[in-house]
């Protein structure tokens, strides 16, 4: 079956999904090598909570077609960088910033994220945090955004920017995937990923990690992923 290869996006997320907590999340040469390949026929976007400081340091030698980091807040694609980030966010953030440091709790800034580490339990439903922002759990860790942004926004986002129309393949592993998978035509759970995940995805894969990720682009490679579409 013949592809086009303007009718295919493929989005994935990097932690648990690429990338393996095992491998302290730093990008398989095996994997990174069968992704620059793919995306020399088909769109691969890489969809992460991740701040881009992380990123550079972890996937040394990945290249997909675009990134899209801070869980949808940072758009990277041709070498341009775009933020989805209301003018007033800034301000907020420095609100949201001095509660966490009252708290006492481990976080990093990126340019429009707060990334809460190990701490989802003490900032998830605080209410002087959900008033100013959107928050997405991810495993025991907590995302801080601006009020509607999250992975499926930015995901939409890209396709506007790059004129995009085909079907858009998802790739996750946990809660902060769910916004992608609603944009998704087709949504597929790693084998490691969370049980909520599996439950609402179309196929999950026999492999883990990036394995797993391999595994799917081989059978779309193959035509086997589009049979039943």
């Amino acid at each position: 079956m013949d592809i086009g290869s303007n009718n295919i996006l493929v989005a994935s997320d990097y932690d648990r999904t690429l990338a393996s907590e095992e491998n302290n999340f730093i990008i398989n040469e095996k994997v990174a090598k069968k992704i620059n390949e793919f995306s020399k026929r088909f769109k691969f976007i890489v969809v992460t909570g991740r701040e881009k400081k992380f990123i550079d340091r972890l996937a040394v030698g990945l290249n997909p077609t675009g990134w899209i980091l801070e869980n949808g807040a940072l758009i990277i694609y041709n070498n341009k960088e775009y933020i989805l980030c209301s003018s007033d966010w800034l301000d907020k953030r420095e609100r949201i910033v001095k509660i966490l440091d009252q708290l006492k709790v481990r976080y990093s800034l990126g340019k429009v994220i707060i990334y809460v580490d190990n701490y989802g339990d003490k900032v998830a439903n605080l209410k002087e945090i959900t008033e100013y922002a959107n928050i997405e759990i991810n495993r025991k860790d907590v995302m801080i955004l601006p009020k509607g942004i999250d992975k499926g926004v930015g995901l939409l986002k890209f396709k506007e920017l790059i004129g995009f129309s085909g079907k858009i393949i998802a790739i996750g592993d946990s809660e902060n995937d769910y916004s992608l998978f609603k944009v998704a035509d087709i949504k597929i759970a790693v084998a490691n990923a969370i049980p909520q995940i599996k439950e609402i995805a179309d196929i999950v894969t026999v492999n883990p990690n990036g394995l797993g990720v391999i595994e799917i682009l081989d059978k779309i490679l193959s035509g086997q992923i589009f049979l039943n579409m």
